[in-house]
């Protein structure tokens, strides 16, 4: 006896079932966690006053949620909102402190060997950038003026990297070397510093 009724033979019928079929696996092949790491190189220099100044950099963790979709043949696809927020202090003739919220968006395709519980993997894409803060300088104390950052706020730029995922039951912890290259640092001068063209992370991912 056909329990279905009449118009499951229909085709929009059946592609709602199909549909309904692929969720769970769909689900499966679909991790979220979060990511968070240190950086190995300045992502920033002091280098916007002369006259003999010197210059600190306090360079922040990274932290933010990551996203992977998995396909098949080992392949995925990685979507990170990392966030690190940046000092730079200059001192000399002229005093400058930079503080700066930067936001990073890689968008990475990722292959993994997928041999027992420690897989390697290599990752490559594309990085989008935005840079927001302000800037205090003076030529004596206290300071004389306060202003926003004015240089250009986005950055686009190639990263590539490799690590070892380590997967225990759902959870998967994924240490990994990235390394960054801006292709328009050259104009996001700071008042107190400027962006250094390369830039390599320590990041670690942990997601399930």
């Amino acid at each position: 006896m056909n329990h279905f009724p009449k118009h499951s033979n229909q085709p929009g019928f059946r592609y709602l079932l199909l549909l309904a079929a692929a969720v769970p696996a769909l689900a499966q092949s679909f991790s979220v966690g979060v990511k968070a790491g240190v950086p190995i190189t300045d992502a920033y220099s002091a280098t916007a006053f002369s006259n003999g100044n010197s210059g600190t950099y306090d360079g922040r963790y990274l932290i933010g949620p990551t996203a992977e979709i998995h396909f098949p043949l080992n392949l995925s696809l990685e979507v990170d909102a990392l966030y690190r927020r940046n000092g730079v202090t200059a001192i000399g003739e002229v005093n400058g402190k930079s503080t700066v919220n930067d936001w990073q968006f890689p968008f990475l395709g990722k292959y993994e060997l997928k041999r027992g519980v420690i897989r390697p993997f290599v990752d490559a894409g594309l990085v989008y950038r935005h840079l927001s803060g302000s800037a205090l300088f003076s030529f004596s104390y206290p300071p004389s003026s306060s202003t926003v950052l004015s240089s250009s706020p986005n950055l686009a730029g190639f990263a590539g990297g490799g690590g070892i995922t380590l997967k225990i039951l759902k959870f998967r912890l994924s240490p990994e070397v990235r390394y960054t290259h801006w292709l328009n640092a050259s104009g996001a001068s700071l008042t107190a510093a400027s962006v250094n063209s390369n830039q390599a992370e320590l990041l670690v991912g942990f997601t399930f």
